[in-house]
């Protein structure tokens, strides 16, 4: 089967939902792209043909109501260009991971799926429900979305290389630059220890954490969002994986830490991570930056014993995180659709 996969998020080749989606559908399926979020000038990503949306198709505002030809043009541009995408790569099904992606594929009158990679609410529940009744089928990553089939957030894990490095000498976050994922508490934090650190990422926070890591005297150091294909390498330059979050935020799963784990590095969360609630013998936890420091500090210092924690580490990714488990799944969601 071939998909078109929508998005108004997903960034090719870096994001959480584009590493999820393309794990889910690859090889077995066909797989292109069209989004909102697609650089400028991109063709292809990891020999996915991709298709970024014009500014005519992704002029989002809350408009007044004076204003509402403008909605209903940026609507008709949003279908057509999706309508030309699905023509042009032969697919069979357009497969969005959000709502607004559901609207342009329903307005362009396809055949469409919806797979939440978060939680929904970019359109009134009213309009989210309609679109979720004509979808062929409805997926959530994360539990409890009425009408929708729990199929959770999960990795192609064999990328990656398990490793038991002898001493610990960097920390590693990887992560959006947004608020919601407090990099600064990364920065701040590693650069009271004695190790160093790397954030890979992009996002609204660039500029300010750019400064941070700059004031750090390269003790901590910013770098792009890596691919997901190289993500790997980066993983096995550093020993222990660090996910920061905002307190109270309503997604706690970070695939970041099943891919810490995977590659043996010791995940280090905050006490409102999924992991430091469901299983907190596998993790260390810490609330603010010096908490951060004396943490780094002391598994630095007795690297030795956390051995036995980072291959139960594994294991329980493995277990729970694994792609060939939704891939089975995913399988038995497309045999039940008619043909």
């Amino acid at each position: 089967m071939r998909f078109l996969v929508s998005s108004w998020f997903i960034r090719p080749g870096v994001s959480g939902g584009w590493t999820t989606v393309a794990d889910l559908l690859l090889p077995a399926h066909g797989m292109a792209f069209i989004g909102a979020a697609v650089p400028a000038g991109m063709r292809s990503c990891e020999g996915v043909q991709v298709t970024g949306l014009s500014a005519a198709a992704r002029m989002i505002r809350r408009w007044p109501a004076l204003n509402r030809i403008k909605e209903s043009l940026q609507r008709k541009a949003h279908a057509r260009e999706t309508r030309a995408a699905f023509t042009a790569c032969g697919a069979d099904i357009v497969l969005c991971t959000d709502e607004r992606a559901a609207l342009g594929a329903s307005d362009a009158g396809l055949p469409y799926a919806i797979r939440y990679h978060s939680r929904p609410g970019l359109l009134p529940a009213g309009t989210r429900d309609c679109l979720a009744a004509s979808a062929l089928f409805v997926t959530g990553a994360q539990p409890g979305f009425p009408g929708a089939i729990h199929l959770p957030h999960s990795i192609d894990l064999d990328r990656f290389r398990y490793a038991e490095p002898p001493d610990a000498e960097a920390a590693l976050l990887t992560t959006s630059l947004v608020e919601a994922e407090r990099p600064d508490i990364f920065v701040e934090g590693v650069s009271m220890s004695g190790l160093r650190g790397t954030v890979a990422g992009d996002g609204p926070l660039r500029d300010k954490i750019s400064e941070m890591c700059r004031r750090t005297g390269g003790r901590v150091r910013l770098i792009p969002p890596v691919p997901r294909l190289e993500l790997p390498g980066l993983l096995s330059d550093h020993q222990i994986g660090v996910a920061c979050l905002e307190e109270g935020w309503h997604t706690t799963y970070q695939m970041k830490v099943a891919e810490y784990q995977a590659a043996g590095l010791f995940p280090a969360v905050q006490p409102w991570s999924e992991l430091a609630m469901t299983a907190p013998g596998l993790t260390r936890t810490f609330r603010t930056p010096a908490e951060l420091a004396l943490l780094l500090d002391d598994l630095a210092g007795n690297w030795a014993s956390t051995l036995e924690v980072r291959r139960r580490n594994r294991e329980y990714a493995y277990a729970r995180h694994h792609v060939r488990d939704a891939r089975i799944l995913f399988e038995e969601i497309l045999a039940s659709l008619p043909r």
